[in-house]
């Protein structure tokens, strides 16, 4: 039976020894004062004890393993005693311990637990046998991973004839101790790194990656004991502007891992992967083990798209390749809106005279929409998983084609580099750019027949341009978006829309250039006929359904003064300066002083400042207190002074 109950034991704790990482040996050398004995007047009042603990480590604080101790307590008659007497009783226990081993510190270890287990005393020929029990706390110092000193207290039972509550010999022992801990797994005396990236880096949202994480980092502690205020950051070279602090932790434990979002603060260096390739990175992780500074580094790989690939999973994401900031944006755009402004009708909205010269400017220069026969719109922008390629603006204009979506980032760029704000729509076969006109909508009835061809959003009227239908100029385009965008509401299909400078606050702009001088500028006066044409058309478009109609009342209801100045005064929106006099001569001549302050305005936009002057003067010379005329007076004599 003994030794079914050895062998028993013996697999128990191998079985224990192959769960348990660490192994732990422990001596203490003891004072017992048994105080606490049922006859304590039998002892003396101090005894000596020596106990040997051998620990299996479990979840890194659970410890179990055998305990051995001898303790002799002296009699207390041991002086009265002949010579041939035992002065002394000795205890020999044997059992298993069970505690809580715990670092609240660096160099601090604590130890609280029980153990029990059978017990074998001895004086002279006289023994007994019987269980006991203790309960103890430890408290050391670490004077390495391995190496501890410190002192020990516990409460000792040796009972006599029963299981509980008639100890033999029982008390407080209190003593030094020496712990040894061996480690059963190797350690490379570092911390390890490795990074789990669900997908590759896209250049284009290189800002994006400071304050987003695109990866996980697995730190494993492979060092002697746990790390304390553990700091992870990350750097790669010329590729990041600084190395960016990824996260934290508090404590970590040995062999143990843990996880912290991989972050980066990625340079503009990382838009010049023109291919997909890998960036070489270091994960530097500082620490400090038992109070001492430590810092380990891991290599690492960040794989990386190359800089024209974006998915349409979040099309906002089209933001950051619209740069109205790169030099070839500003040089373009600043020379078609400077003939823009040469031939300005200051009666016409601005934004939408500057976006006609823009567009025709783009059209003249003989950029085409061609489709990518690798990476199609028509097919990419519906399938959220693939990766589209899409061109920077400087690259629409060096190849001067580009699949729809291109020309529609070329085309907001410049848009957007002259102040007016751009939007877009990814319809099914096409890609419908929008402009605004900052025309609030209660005011479209004087730029439009009807809203039949612009869009009321936010109580600001916006006009759609196709990007598909570029070779048929801004007119055309823009009538065929409208088309588009009433099939789509028809077909019930969901239309949505994308405005930049909102998509800017989460994908900011890129501006990437080339760096190189791409000039393609059409010729002047080809680039003004097309211009014109296309401004004359809208005015026939919307403000001659307005003329015929104010010329048929005035056959029905007769010359007015009223009906007079409506007629000049969209004469003067469509810069038809000449029809404009005309009608406002012939209100004038009846007296109207809002004629004759149109009629000066008129002379002062053309630099007719003279007649300007006589107009002004009139109106005063019937009504003094006019203060338009007046002020409008005083500015024309400040011309002459000039």
């Amino acid at each position: 039976m003994k030794r079914k109950a050895v062998v028993l034991t013996f697999i128990i704790f191998s079985a224990m020894q192959a769960m348990a990482r660490e192994l732990t040996f422990k001596l203490t050398a003891n004072g017992m004062l048994p105080f606490l004995s049922d006859d304590s007047g039998r002892y003396s009042a101090l005894g000596v004890s020596g106990d040997f603990q051998g620990g299996f480590l479990f979840f890194d604080w659970l410890n179990i393993g055998p305990e051995f101790s001898f303790t002799m307590i002296p009699k207390n008659n041991s002086s009265e005693l002949p010579s041939s007497a035992s002065k002394s009783v000795n205890f020999i226990a044997g059992g298993i311990h069970l505690g809580a081993l715990l670092y609240p510190a660096s160099r601090l270890e604590l130890e609280f637990g029980g153990a029990l287990g059978p017990y074998m005393s001895m004086s002279g020929s006289n023994e007994h046998s019987a269980p006991w029990y203790k309960a103890f706390a430890d408290v050391a110092f670490r004077l390495t991973p391995n190496w501890t000193v410190g002192a020990e207290a516990s409460w000792m039972d040796y009972q006599y004839d029963t299981y509980w509550g008639e100890p033999g010999a029982a008390g407080i022992k209190i003593g030094l101790s020496v712990r040894y801990k061996f480690d059963t797994e190797k350690s490379s005396q570092k911390v390890l790194g490795e990074v789990a990236q669900d997908d590759s880096v896209f250049p284009l949202m290189y800002t994006l990656y400071k304050d987003n994480s695109f990866a996980t980092i697995t730190l494993k502690n492979e060092e002697t004991a746990e790390i304390r205020n553990v700091k992870v950051t990350f750097r790669a070279g010329k590729y990041t502007g600084s190395e960016l602090e990824c996260g934290r932790i508090g404590t970590l434990k040995k062999h143990k891992t843990a996880e912290v979002p991989l972050s980066a603060d990625f340079s503009k260096e990382i838009l010049n992967f023109t291919e997909e390739g890998k960036i070489p990175g270091e994960l530097v992780v500082d620490y400090e083990l038992l109070g001492q500074k430590r810092t380990s580094i891991s290599q690492i790989i960040i794989p990386v798209y190359n800089r024209n690939q974006i998915r349409w999973a979040d099309p906002n994401a089209l933001a950051s390749f619209i740069s109205p900031t790169a030099p070839e944006i500003l040089e373009f755009s600043k020379v078609l809106v400077g003939l823009a402004r040469s031939h300005q009708r200051s009666g016409l909205n601005r934004n939408l005279q500057y976006a006609i010269y823009l567009y025709e400017g783009m059209r003249l220069s003989g950029i085409n929409c061609k489709e990518d026969e690798n990476t199609p719109y028509m097919t990419m922008h519906t399938d959220y998983d693939s990766i589209d390629y899409i061109q920077y603006p400087y690259q629409t204009m060096m190849y001067k084609a580009g699949d729809c979506d291109d020309l529609g980032i070329l085309f907001m760029s410049l848009l957007q580099s002259t102040g007016i704000d751009a939007a877009f729509i990814p319809a099914e076969d096409d890609f419908i750019v929008l402009l605004n006109l900052k025309l609030d909508s209660d005011k479209a009835s004087s730029f439009f027949d009807g809203k039949d061809r612009i869009l009321d959003i936010n109580d600001e009227i916006w006009v759609p341009v196709s990007m598909s239908m570029i070779k048929e100029g801004f007119v055309n385009s823009w009538y065929r978006a409208v088309e588009e965008l009433n099939e789509m509401q028809e077909n019930g299909e969901q239309i949505d829309l994308y405005i930049i400078n909102e998509a800017w606050q989460t994908y900011p702009s890129v501006g990437f250039s080339s760096g190189e001088d791409i000039n393609i500028l059409p010729l002047e006066t080809s680039l003004i006929a097309a211009a014109e044409t296309n401004i004359a058309r809208y005015i026939t478009a919307e403000f001659g359904p307005q003329i015929a109609a104010l010329q048929e009342q005035m056959k029905i209801q007769g010359v007015s003064v009223k009906l007079l100045n409506k007629l000049g005064m969209l004469y003067l929106r469509a810069g038809m300066y000449s029809s404009s006099i005309t009608i406002y001569e012939r209100s004038a001549k009846m007296g109207s002083t809002t004629a004759m302050i149109n009629l000066g305005n008129i002379a002062s936009i053309q630099k007719r400042f003279e007649d300007a002057k006589m107009w002004f003067e009139k109106v005063l010379s019937i009504n003094p207190n006019n203060n338009t005329a007046r002020t409008n007076l005083e500015r024309i004599q400040r011309e002459f002074d000039e």
